[in-house]
């Protein structure tokens, strides 16, 4: 359809609205413009009605001119904005739907304004409360945070003057990773601005990663204080970089700088290699510390070649040594044990055993020359390793009592397979676990990366009566939990010696830590086969691998667990998986609790009671026991600390 008549009839139109009114029975062009626009009335009813208010203009006893006039114009415009096109240039490409519905999802949600009021005024504003609730929707209704109402919000809550809610809100949009909000972010940012660019900066690195590297430079340029340092940190992205890196090693200084060697040591780049080798020459120590975390190709080799230097001067040792000199080399040597953490390759593993070969000498200067930091002594990596268990609970277990070579590298080998599961590493566990059962838990940490089915396998390995191997297998099996953010396994470790980027955080710097997924594919009968044990530590590592998402087995551990709480004598944790499993049955253990502790008051047996299930009914029923125990005598309690008990349960159960 041609719709140029439409365009020369409003041109006209618009004409006669400069001209005036009084020469409209005189404009033959404006009648030559409607009579080409004729045919076109048939085609729509809008058209149609746009013919009907251009002749009633153009009737000789048309009332009113200047309102007809003005109708007309108004509709020809409208009419015209509906036909609007917008030509570009460049070649047409098929749109991908799937990506624009996944899109548009995640930025509108069918929730009304009264629905979102009370939500963005806890994001934007301060007052008592705002954090918690916050959390709660969180918690609750997490879809309201991706409507783009609230998306602004958000970004507005990184400057939050509550600390807590403004670093809530950055963790959960790195864990949403939805590069929908990135052009709020970069939007009216500030690179000499306060803590809330700086926490922008975390979130688009999280998010972007290399894609937002041209931000990053631009920004550096203005960037001050700790806005820089997580932009340089962003830099690690791509290795493209390594060149302004290179030279910001020679300007920046304290943090700053410690931060653009982290970063060189961790670039598997040529020009990065040569930067150290240089430094190695100068400053071996200060290299090594520098290199202490990286897992890069040209690292290896050189840790590798200063170690062979130290293990001449080892070979050098003798009974004439002065005490300095042994002092010297044993602190070069651990020096270079903590190096060889995450290297791997062919010249590593001859580090293993060249280091290993000389046992005889080492260990003897270890126990000369050996010094505790009383500061910090979880520092020491000979008994420690690298990497820490999380729970506290069980990280003393496995420390070492002595500190020998072969200890320290069994854990450090250990440790590095989390982080590097180099194919000669696995096969160097492999090798010497047979001999030395230091090296079992890396032989099964290599075993479980491969994904194999080592049931059977541990039963050969673990002899019926060997505590020793049972602990070097619960280690092992220690650093896996259940993520059920992103429902896997994963390897979790903190550093004893590495603590997170300061900026990150506003209070303390805690350690930094590994999280690495794992595929455990066999995970249940290395779980049936934990459960012959019946040790706290095994309850301790079950009750991190119980899978949530499977309700079977919730179900089955959940049983475990209760079984587990009637018989230990500390059974706080047990009682504890037991519930984050869903098991409701508690039958037995609000006895077991006040035959534990006769003392305690009736208001502290009712909070420990009230926690004790989800199920009221049978908590209620664990009650009665109680009480009825209490009343034969069975249990000693006053009648008043009882009374006052029951009040407190009965009250309880009407408000549930």
């Amino acid at each position: 359809m041609d719709t140029t008549p439409i365009y020369e009839l409003r041109a006209r139109l618009r004409a006669a609205g400069i001209a005036g009114t009084s020469l409209l029975s005189e404009d033959f062009r404006l009648k030559r413009a409607y009579e080409a626009f004729k045919p076109l009335e048939t085609a729509s009813p809008v058209f149609a009605k746009l013919g009907q208010l251009t002749t009633q203009l153009l009737a000789p006893d048309c009332p009113n001119l200047q309102g007809a006039l003005l109708d007309t114009m108004t509709l020809v415009d409208a009419v015209i904005c509906t036909l609007g096109t917008v030509d570009i240039k460049g070649e047409v490409a098929a749109l991908d739907i799937v990506d624009i519905e996944k899109n548009i999802g995640s930025i509108i949600v069918n929730a009304p304004y009264s629905t979102l009021k009370e939500l963005l005024e806890a994001l934007t504003t301060s007052g008592s409360g705002h954090h918690a609730y916050v959390c709660d929707v969180r918690e609750n209704h997490p879809e309201l945070f991706r409507d783009y109402r609230v998306r602004y919000a958000l970004v507005q809550a990184l400057g939050a003057p509550y600390a807590e809610l403004a670093n809530e809100v950055k963790q959960w949009m790195k864990e949403d990773q939805d590069k929908t909000i990135l052009p709020l972010l970069y939007r009216d940012f500030d690179p000499k601005g306060k803590k809330e660019m700086m926490r922008r900066v975390i979130v688009i690195d999280a998010i972007a990663g290399a894609e937002a590297n041209d931000f990053y430079l631009e920004m550096l340029e203005d960037a001050q204080k700790d806005i820089r340092l997580a932009l340089l940190n962003a830099l690690r992205h791509n290795l493209d970089n390594v060149t302004l890196l290179l030279d910001l090693a020679k300007k920046e200084k304290g943090k700053n700088k410690d931060k653009v060697l982290e970063l060189l040591a961790e670039m598997e780049e040529a020009k990065a290699c040569d930067f150290y080798k240089e430094m190695m020459k100068k400053r071996p120590e200060n290299a090594l510390q520098n290199l202490r975390n990286t897992t890069t190709k040209w690292s290896a080799e050189l840790v590798a070649t200063y170690c062979n230097e130290v293990l001449v001067q080892i070979d050098a040792l003798d009974k004439t040594t002065s005490d300095e000199k042994k002092f010297e080399v044993s602190e070069r040597l651990q020096k270079v044990i903590r190096a060889l953490f995450g290297k791997g390759g062919t010249v590593i593993c001859e580090c293993y055993r060249s280091l290993l070969a000389r046992k005889d000498k080492i260990n003897p200067l270890f126990r000369e020359t050996w010094k505790v930091d009383k500061k910090n002594n979880y520092t020491d990596i000979l008994r420690y390793g690298v990497l820490d268990i999380t729970e506290e609970s069980l990280s003393s277990p496995f420390a070492a009592s002595a500190r020998k070579i072969e200890i320290a590298l069994g854990k450090i080998l250990h440790h590095s397979l989390f982080v590097n599961p180099d194919t000669a590493l696995q096969e160097l566990a492999l090798e010497l676990y047979t001999g030395n059962v230091n090296f079992l838990p890396a032989a099964v940490t290599t075993k479980l990366i491969r994904n194999e089915e080592c049931t059977q396998w541990l039963v050969m390995s673990v002899p019926e009566q060997s505590k020793e191997h049972m602990n070097a297998v619960l280690e092992a099996a220690a650093y896996i939990k259940w993520d059920q953010r992103q429902e896997g396994y994963q390897f979790v470790g903190d550093y004893i010696d590495t603590y997170a980027d300061s900026y990150e955080y506003e209070h303390y710097n805690p350690l930094k830590t590994v999280e690495v997924p794992i595929s455990l594919t066999h995970a249940k009968e290395i779980m049936d086969w934990l459960k012959r044990y019946r040790t706290k530590a095994a309850d301790d590592i079950l009750g991190k691998w119980v899978a949530l998402n499977d309700k079977e087995q919730c179900q089955e551990m959940g049983e475990y667990f209760y079984k587990r709480a009637l018989v230990s004598p500390d059974n706080h944790s047990d009682i504890y998986y037991m519930k984050k499993c869903g098991w409701t049955v508690c039958k037995g253990l609000g006895v077991k609790y006040i035959k534990n502790n006769p003392n305690v008051t009736a208001w502290s047996l009712y909070y420990w009671l009230s926690d004790l299930s989800e199920d009221k009914a049978a908590v209620m029923e664990e009650a009665k026991a109680i009480c009825d125990k209490i009343k034969s005598g069975e249990i000693k309690m006053k009648s008043s600390k009882l009374q006052d008990f029951e009040k407190y349960m009965d009250n309880w159960y009407e408000r549930s």
